[in-house]
């Protein structure tokens, strides 16, 4: 199984965006980058729009090779809009690019909160013209040759109950080798998330991990200790020879070491954590947790803000 991380925090944007390819098929996994419009008061920084630009090229390159496209939920960093945003890199044309002539495997609307509910909405409007074929995914399993993917029933972005939404795991079995995609489950901080992995018993968690950067604003000690602990006893459970922590965690420049206990348990145990950023041999680059430094050591010209402002459309971001 040929796994390859395309865009990330890590990466320098907001996204999970990922491409696998197994003996039989290929699949863009949540085909979706964006950039905070807000982060310590201040618009994204030019090397920030650089990075969405060219990594919108490098995910539409990787669609062109991809059979299926499998979008977990309706947060605009996780799927390509039917319109131009200067903070996803799109233009009116990208949809196409992303999902044209392929099987798309959807989030199901049915418990979506109203928010995602009308993103669902613009997008599966778009897909009418161009996708060859739509499917609403939660908790079904596909068999395409020797190939299995086996979706998740509707998760909780983070908690229970969370105003966020649901999103949907998928887990992608070829041969003997197992990789568990599980997006924006923050931590895993919800029992039924945990459990969808004991099930799946993956060589390989691809998870969205706690949102560290939200300390102090919603996100109390006792939820990070539960997502840490679920984090240990994955790493402990014995099947993982690798886990890479994405997406929230990576919003914050100092995750290492507020994740030092798991390191710690996960050195243990022979398994290895690592980022998209590691996957593809570079070091990390947390462009959005560095942003404020970024306009101080590298200040943009002095118009730059009244220009962003000028040539941004309006757009609430996610």
């Amino acid at each position: 199984m040929e796994i390859v991380a395309i865009a990330e925090e890590s990466i320098g944007v907001r996204s999970m965006a990922m491409f696998i390819k197994t003996r039989d098929t290929s699949i863009l996994l949540d085909p979706g980058l964006s950039l905070s419009p807000n982060r310590f008061g201040l618009p994204p920084h030019p090397r920030e729009l650089d990075r969405v630009r060219a990594l919108r090229r490098v995910l539409e390159s990787y669609a062109t090779d991809a059979s299926y496209v499998f979008v977990s939920h309706y947060h605009r960093d996780h799927f390509t809009v039917p319109y131009a945003s200067i903070y996803m890199g799109t233009d009116n044309e990208s949809y196409r690019r992303i999902y044209t002539n392929k099987v798309v495997l959807l989030k199901s609307p049915d418990d979506l909160n109203w928010s995602q509910r009308r993103r669902y909405y613009g997008l599966r409007k778009a897909l009418d013209n161009v996708a060859k074929e739509v499917i609403f995914a939660d908790g079904k399993e596909l068999t395409i040759g020797s190939t299995r993917l086996v979706v998740s029933q509707s998760l909780p972005h983070g908690e229970e109950g969370s105003k966020t939404g649901r999103v949907i795991a998928v887990t992608i079995e070829d041969g003997d080798e197992r990789v568990t995609f599980m997006p924006d489950v923050e931590g895993p901080v919800t029992q039924v998330a945990v459990n969808y992995v004991y099930r799946m018993r993956p060589q390989t968690l691809i998870v969205g991990g706690p949102p560290l950067y939200l300390s102090g604003r919603g996100f109390n000690e006792e939820y990070f200790n539960n997502a840490l602990s679920n984090l240990i006893n994955l790493v402990r459970a014995g099947f993982l020879n690798r886990l890479i922590i994405a997406h929230h965690t990576l919003r914050e420049l100092n995750w290492r070491i507020m994740l030092k206990e798991l390191f710690n348990e996960a050195s243990k145990h022979g398994v290895s954590i690592m980022t998209y950023a590691g996957l593809l041999g570079r070091n990390d680059e947390l462009l959005e947790a560095m942003r404020r430094d970024l306009y101080a050591k590298e200040p943009p010209p002095k118009d730059y803000l009244e220009q962003f402002r000028r040539s941004a459309r309006e757009d609430e971001g996610d």
